[in-house]
């Protein structure tokens, strides 16, 4: 797959698919239109629904597990730790990192919208330990100023 190039949008993805030789279904659209649009980590059943009021028709759920780990071998779309019971996923620019804030009380999942505080040290880690292509998932665990 080429790199990807600005701006990042499902219009991207579905080229980056395309050069994997698939072809473009109403339904791979909804599932990448339904990722772009939640703004926030979803689960396997929340994409089939969200892709299903973009396209029409609700994907099986193996169709969209088979996309989601498509994306995610192609680091487009990347997992989660919420630490529920089972697996979110969200869309990932390949040019940026993602760490969040995730609520204890009432659930909800903020995008932290500065530089990682542990860049480095994964650097230094990769370097120390010999090694690469190192990468990180970065949740902090809290109680929302909105929650008692």
């Amino acid at each position: 797959m080429n790199r990807i190039e600005s701006p990042f949008t499902p219009e991207t993805i579905t080229a980056a698919l395309r050069e994997e030789g698939l072809r473009i279904t109403r339904t791979r659209r909804g599932i990448v239109q339904a990722l772009f649009d939640s703004g926030r980590p979803m689960t396997l059943q929340e994409i089939q629904t969200a892709a299903s009021a973009h396209e029409g028709a609700q994907p099986d759920y193996a169709t969209v597990f088979r996309m989601i780990l498509l994306l995610e071998k192609l680091h487009l779309v990347h997992k989660v730790n919420l630490q529920r019971s089972c697996s979110y996923y969200e869309i990932s620019d390949p040019r940026k990192h993602y760490d969040h804030l995730v609520c204890r009380g009432c659930g909800q999942v903020v995008l932290i919208d500065i530089p990682c505080p542990i860049g480095d040290a994964e650097k230094k880690i990769a370097q120390q330990y010999g090694f690469r292509n190192l990468s990180h998932s970065l949740e902090f665990f809290g109680v929302c100023g909105a929650c008692p």
